[in-house]
């Protein structure tokens, strides 16, 4: 009877008793569980970082990391800060849409990619092009006197800083560098082995020697498998997205509030 009249006893009993209703009615952000399948996780992440298994030593750190993080993760949950975080929010997004992508089936049969590449043929289409060498003249006068000219073209020429000759560029690199005008007067020549001009560039006059003209045309599909793979790939995410989006949109009520927002008091940020 003594015992359970003295306040030391009570005291211990309330103490344990409020220490098994704690533990009874956590908050589940409190328990951090680090199993197997943890380190599992984080072992298999870092070998496909670095190409290799990790040690114990350094499963036990990786592991010690992640329960750093998730700590940090769980305060800032604690605290709220997700709220309105824009950054969090686009991280949450793109995790959702990596999902919905995964959803989907990404990987094309060779026939999907061949009919992809046959729908959309015109994105494969080589430009025009062109193959010459030129000479750059001080005149139109000096290059035209240089074709009936007994010496080398190449000595009476003058220096340039200009390739001599060019190869298979199109109709838009050579307008880049010689200007419109000089891509004009390419497209009238026909290919020979004589020199052809004097043509006028950005740079003054020019005699040239069409080596070769090839017409625009689509790209073989074995080039550009890769290329039309990485376009299907990119398209059928896009369109995952949008698929998984029309599907759940209908579980969301849409209300557009029409009240008139004043853009005066917001705080934009200022460059440094």
């Amino acid at each position: 009877m003594k015992l359970m009249k003295s306040h030391v006893f009570w005291f211990a009993v309330l103490g344990i008793s409020i220490f098994i209703i704690d533990e009874q009615i956590s908050d589940p952000l409190d328990t951090i569980v680090v199993d197997a399948a943890l380190e599992l996780q984080v072992a298999a992440l870092w070998a496909s970082q670095i190409q290799r298994e990790p040690t114990e030593a350094e499963i036990a750190s990786l592991v010690d990391d992640w329960v750093t993080e998730e700590i940090w993760r769980r305060e800032s949950m604690r605290l709220n800060l997700a709220e309105e975080d824009e950054i969090i929010r686009r991280r949450m997004i793109q995790k959702m849409q990596f999902i919905a992508e995964q959803e989907a089936a990404l990987t094309p049969t060779e026939e999907e990619l061949q009919d992809y590449y046959k729908a959309n043929h015109e994105r494969y289409e080589v430009p025009s092009s062109v193959s010459f060498e030129q000479l750059q003249f001080q005149s139109r006068e000096a290059a035209t006197g240089a074709l009936s000219a007994t010496e080398s073209l190449a000595d009476l020429a003058e220096s340039s800083m200009q390739r001599r000759v060019n190869v298979r560029q199109s109709p838009l690199q050579v307008a880049s560098t010689f200007g419109p005008e000089c891509t004009r007067s390419l497209n009238s020549y026909d290919v020979a082995s004589n020199w052809q001009g004097p043509i006028q560039s950005t740079f003054g006059w020019h005699l040239v020697k069409l080596l070769e003209i090839n017409s625009s045309s689509v790209a073989p599909f074995e080039d550009i498998r890769a290329t039309v793979h990485g376009d299907y790939t990119y398209e059928s995410r896009l369109q995952a997205q949008a698929d998984f989006i029309e599907q759940v949109r209908s579980n969301y009520d849409i209300v557009r509030k029409e009240e008139s927002v004043s853009y005066t008091h917001l705080t934009l940020p200022t460059k440094a």
